[in-house]
């Protein structure tokens, strides 16, 4: 039995590979122009209509006139199927009323698959009642015997029933085609966002560390001629800048890489740690400050890293931008969202440099948030407000 078996497992691989070899070459073959194949159909219909009308001695030209509209119409059957179809069908039973028809009336079953394979619901079950009228008129005026009838309604079934699952078969294929066309979509706008994800992490964390990397380095050699002590604070401020940089930068990246994570990742600043931010503030000569307004409570996670990166990046700003003397950052907790501005003393807004992305990934932060940005020159024309209110329900 087990010998059986594998034998019949044995056949049925081999036929699946015959039929997949045979299906393959068959892809590979050139496929002909829509029009050459109704051509061909139509003057293959003709031929067979006309052919019994030829070798009879009682045939006339009205005959050949019917057999010519049962057959030469079908070469715009798919143009316009249910025009094609009236004709073709009345033709065809014109000529079954005197006994001119072939066995089977070609033209009209083609003309029944096509109609039935393109044509809409409504209009298909149009045709298929007036074809169905024609076909038994045809056979009951010229006394046909009930064997005509069987063979030819299974005829017109089998047609019908074709061009329905012709018809299925394309919308099954466009659907899984759009299916696809939507999920290569859904992968760029993925790829897209990750893309831009990555950027304003790097951004945020790079940008903001050198600024004060390079304001500590640029005032080190004063600080060495005039105060040593100042001059190893300041070295202090940069190594220290530099290991925060790579620790959030290990933690940014390890978590992009989770194919698992879902939201920012863990281990990220939030709002409990901009008093941090401000002491690299302070380190370049900032007096910096923060208040919070309003009953202090948790926030979802990308509300939270969003705040944290907003004020880092004002900061950064700040630091390469204003030439500023005080920054002071006000956080709002509101009934369903949080509101945040950082506002500096410095000279404003100036014309933008080229290249820069810090408004753009700020604006892009909130609006993956849901909330809104708003960041220029601040009141009476001095200092620089970046304002932002994100939503937390």
């Amino acid at each position: 039995m087990d010998r059986t078996g594998a034998q019949m497992t044995r056949a049925g691989t081999a036929a699946d590979g015959i039929l997949n070899s045979v299906r393959s070459w068959l892809d590979r073959l050139p496929r002909p122009a829509p029009s050459l194949v109704d051509g061909f159909i139509a003057v293959a219909v003709l031929c067979a209509s006309v052919a019994p009308l030829l070798v009879s001695a009682s045939g006339s030209w009205w005959h050949l006139l019917l057999a010519t509209f049962a057959s030469v119409p079908l070469f715009w059957r798919r143009r316009w199927p249910l025009l094609v179809a009236l004709i073709v069908g009345t033709a065809t039973s014109g000529l079954a009323m005197v006994h001119r028809l072939p066995p089977l009336p070609f033209g009209s079953l083609v003309a029944t698959y096509t109609f039935a394979a393109l044509s809409p619901a409504p209009w298909r079950l149009v045709a298929m009642a007036v074809q169905s009228v024609a076909v038994v008129l045809s056979l009951l005026l010229p006394a046909e015997g009930p064997a005509s009838f069987g063979y030819v309604g299974m005829a017109y079934v089998a047609a019908y029933g074709l061009g329905t699952g012709a018809r299925a078969r394309r919308a099954h294929i466009s659907m899984l085609e759009e299916r696809a066309a939507r999920q290569e979509e859904e992968r760029a706008a993925a790829a897209a966002r990750e893309r831009n994800q990555v950027a304003r992490e790097v951004h945020d964390i790079v940008a903001h560390t050198v600024a004060v990397m390079v304001v500590q380095a640029e005032a080190g050699p004063v600080a060495v001629r005039k105060d040593p002590r100042l001059a190893e604070e300041a070295f202090g401020v940069i190594a220290d800048s530099g290991r925060e940089a790579i620790l959030q930068l290990r933690r940014s990246l390890a978590a992009l890489r989770s194919p698992e994570q879902d939201g920012p990742p863990a281990g990220q600043p939030g709002i409990a740690d901009l008093e941090r931010l401000l002491d690299e503030a302070r380190a370049v000569n900032l007096r910096a400050g923060v208040e919070r307004h309003g009953r202090q409570r948790p926030v979802p996670d990308e509300v939270d890293v969003a705040v944290y990166r907003l004020v880092q990046e004002a900061i950064t700003n700040t630091i390469k931008h204003a030439n500023a003397t005080a920054l002071r950052v006000q956080v709002r907790y509101g009934q369903r969202e949080v509101n945040v501005e950082v506002t500096d003393d410095g000279q404003g807004a100036t014309q933008p440099r080229a290249g820069g992305y810090g408004i753009i990934g700020m604006r892009e932060r909130v609006t993956a948030c849901g909330g809104t940005l708003r960041a220029g020159t601040g009141a009476g024309g001095r200092g620089f407000t970046v304002a932002a209110t994100l939503p937390t329900q």
